[in-house]
């Protein structure tokens, strides 16, 4: 057989080894290049493998064939022995002809039905035991001329033959039939081998359970949600067409939707008939067309009848295109997870890339009401489940996950402490039971599933059937304690996120779908419609977004104030961590329409409230050097750049108890060590009740900021429910109040830089009448001249 494939040629007379045959790089395989090895006696090679894994592991010797057996004979290896994985296989067999072996081929007698029991009886247990079914194996019937004399029912047996083995050893990828003295289907056979290492099945498909992998149903997934552009949960004519243009660069006409959609109905149907024969009462699985739209399981399913014809090479170029590496790890963009995006330090500073722009807006305003289950205007902890779960822990960045999302950062979600903390271990990060998993049993395969092409190829039925085709399966899990979420919560959350960090919010994004190249509209595809305000809860109300930073020395009176802020009204306690970390709330407050007048002519406004509590601990443990840094990072997150006309955060909230001298000490301290001129603060000064006298009219801090030309510190009750609270209307005057006094010696800046800015008028029409009296004299000069 390696004879004739290589030479084109069949010999009578061939050597009984042949040396190992390298072959040129196949341009349809992506160049790939072979290695052919044949085998003298490779049955003993790895017998002696299997003996010295078990006499490493203390287990007993398996049997080994001797000299004197016939070549048919069949001594099985002791069923206990067998390698943990291929690498350990490897090991054992890396002085043996087996060493770095990526495929196999077994080739039997058609006239011999011995040599195809032998297979069965010894090579593939023996293959088994010793790569763990992680090796592809195809099998070459040779001899095939021989075929022409056998009887019909000899056929028939010998398929049933074929059927059984490809059912009881999975990783045997397919059985060719072929023959090398007429040069038939000799290419096919090494082809196949090639292919299946270059398209490996094992990342997509369970072969054991008979069902897509988890991390597959994933991708598939998101790929069908990026293609689906108006958001309706189907793929439609155009979205397939645009599915099309983007993986293969070519256009699907109508025949060949028309066939993709009769495969479907066809699996579809025999699905059905299953279920309703079925004896138990499973529900009945989800429909694979809508509207003559394709469901998401009916997109998993074309997947699953690719797979089930061996067409593992149209899944995975699906795949490769759209960013995914052989382990079916999503590859981001590095102009979107690239470090200086998150860098405070860096010297291209965009304080505008941590705000979410408008597409990403209104991506996660048509997710919102795309996923909502129950036609109302929340999201459950089931449709945050399904949103999430293209990702391996189905939940959202701000929750448990964060805490690996988030390392290196300068703050951290604070996660709400009624949902259960996480502790299973999930693609080696360690959770909490927050999670469940819930394994969903697969369809009876069926025997003969029509393939789909991806264009003008014609469908046919499997001449084997090799693999089984189940329903669509994903990894389902179930959240407990997870918050339903409103529009406003939902979108306050991400803006949150992108405040703590540009590059990992986008990166979620991208994760989710958010796609723009892809997403790239033919002109014979209606545009997904954009959500507009009058689709929005509350969309033509006034919104607001308000970025605070919580300084202090007490840990207790800050985290108060902040959930004050958030509307929760009862204690909780302290955060152990030494981190920053950042809360988020919506608040419905009325506002005047100008904040420069009076309170009159007021409006509905929703403020985003975004507050980052920074830990006495994170600023009392630094070193002097640490401090500086500390002050980088404060620049950076506070200060206005000139170029952008932007900060990060909005205000500093210097938090101090005002009858404890040592409180407004580190106020003060924080104030002069980590805030620049023009950076904006506001002093809130607490006391333990409404009527405690330690808040005189005339005190310390009142004249430090009365010199500093800043608003007098705003005064906060613990024992004071703050429901439409004084300081939030403080913090929104900060903001969006032009005459507020945030800035130190803000009015006197202004009046020195309006005056700087005279001179220069000035002094420029100075300048510019001088030039003009100057040419003027030098033009009557060389007048006179002339």
């Amino acid at each position: 057989l390696i004879s004739t494939y290589v030479s084109r040629h069949f010999s009578e007379r061939i050597p009984k080894l042949l040396t190992r045959v390298h072959l040129p790089p196949d341009p349809l395989l992506s160049d790939c290049t072979a290695t052919i090895v044949d085998t003298h006696d490779g049955d003993n090679a790895l017998q002696n493998a299997l003996s010295l894994s078990s006499d490493k592991s203390g287990e007993s010797s398996v049997t080994t064939p001797s000299s004197n057996e016939s070549p048919l004979s069949s001594s099985t290896p002791s069923p206990s022995s067998s390698f943990d994985d291929k690498q350990s296989a490897e090991s054992f067999l890396a002085s043996t002809v087996f060493r770095n072996v990526d495929a196999m081929v077994l080739v039997y007698d058609l006239s011999r039905e011995e040599t195809f029991n032998r297979l069965e009886d010894y090579w593939l247990p023996l293959i088994e035991r010793c790569y763990r079914g992680n090796i592809p194996v195809i099998i070459a019937g040779n001899k095939m001329e021989s075929l022409e004399q056998q009887q019909q029912p000899t056929a028939a047996r010998s398929r049933q033959q074929i059927i059984s083995l490809l059912q009881r050893f999975k990783f045997v990828r397919q059985c060719i039939k072929c023959s090398a003295k007429n040069l038939l289907h000799v290419d096919d056979v090494f082809n196949k081998a090639k292919v299946a290492v270059m398209y490996p099945i094992k990342p997509l498909y369970d072969l054991v359970e008979g069902r897509l992998t988890p991390s597959c149903s994933r991708a598939f997934t998101r790929i069908f949600r990026i293609f689906d552009l108006d958001r309706d949960g189907l793929l439609s004519d155009d979205e397939l067409i645009a599915f099309q243009n983007k993986i293969w660069g070519a256009t699907l006409i109508g025949r060949d939707v028309i066939e993709w959609k009769k495969a479907l109905a066809h699996h579809d149907m025999i699905i059905h008939r299953r279920e309703e024969a079925s004896v138990e009462s499973d529900p009945r699985s989800e429909d694979v067309m809508v509207n003559d739209k394709i469901t998401l399981t009916g997109f998993l399913t074309i997947i699953d009848i690719f797979i089930s014809q061996n067409r593992l090479e149209v899944p995975w170029t699906v795949l490769w295109t759209l960013g995914y590496d052989d382990e079916l790890n999503l590859h981001i963009p590095e102009s979107i997870l690239s470090p200086e995006c998150d860098d405070l330090d860096a010297i291209n500073f965009d304080p505008s890339a941590w705000r979410l722009n408008a597409s990403e807006v209104d991506f996660l305003s048509s997710i919102f009401y795309q996923f909502q289950s129950d036609g109302g205007a929340m999201l459950s902890s089931e449709d945050l489940n399904s949103i999430f779960s293209v990702f391996p822990i189905p939940l959202p960045p701000w929750s448990v996950r964060s805490k690996q999302l988030l390392k290196g950062c300068f703050s951290i979600p604070r996660i709400d402490e009624d949902v259960t903390p996480p502790t299973s271990l999930v693609a080696g990060v360690t959770f909490d039971p927050e999670i469940e998993e819930h394994n969903i049993t697969s369809a009876d395969p069926s025997p003969s599933s029509p393939s789909i092409s991806p264009s003008g190829v014609t469908i046919s039925s499997s001449p084997l059937p090799s693999i089984d085709v189940s329903k669509s399966s994903e990894l389902d899990f179930t959240m407990h304690a997870i918050k339903p979420l409103t529009y406003l919560s939902w979108m306050n959350h991400w803006h949150m996120f992108c405040t703590l960090s540009p590059s990992r919010c986008r990166a979620e994004l991208f994760s989710l779908g958010h796609v723009g190249d892809i997403r790239t509209r033919s002109k014979d595809l209606h545009a997904a419609p954009t959500v507009s305000p009058s689709t929005i809860p509350d969309g033509g109300t006034k919104t607001i977004f308000i970025r605070a930073l919580v300084l202090g020395s007490n840990d207790q009176t800050k985290r108060f104030i902040i959930n004050n802020l958030h509307g929760i009204h009862h204690d909780y306690a302290v955060s152990s961590s030494s981190q920053p970390e950042t809360s988020c709330s919506v608040v419905k407050v009325m506002l005047p329409k100008n904040m420069n007048k009076s309170m009159q002519n007021e409006t509905e406004t929703v403020v985003h409230l975004i507050v980052t509590e920074v830990p006495s601990s994170y600023y009392l443990a630094s070193s002097a050097s640490e401090k500086k840094l500390l002050r980088k990072k404060f620049i950076a997150l506070l200060e206005k750049q000139n170029a952008i006309g932007d900060r990060v955060y909005d205000v500093a909230m210097l938090v101090f108890d005002t009858g404890d001298e040592q409180s407004w000490g580190y106020a003060k301290d924080i104030e002069s060590n980590l805030l620049t001129g023009n950076m904006p603060r506001i002093f809130v000064g607490t006391r333990e009740n409404q009527h405690d006298s330690s808040y005189p009219s005339v005190c310390e801090y009142q004249n430090y900021c009365k010199s500093m030309d800043l608003e007098e510190p705003i005064g906060v009750s613990l024992d004071e429910t703050m429901v439409d609270s004084p300081l939030l209307h403080h913090l929104v005057r900060c903001t969006q109040d032009a005459s507020f006094r945030s800035i130190p010696h803000g009015e006197r800046n202004k009046r020195l830089a309006a005056i700087k800015r005279k001179y220069l008028w000035f002094g420029s029409v100075v300048s510019v009448s001088l030039v003009v009296v100057f040419v003027f004299k030098e033009t009557k000069k060389v007048e006179r001249g002339s």
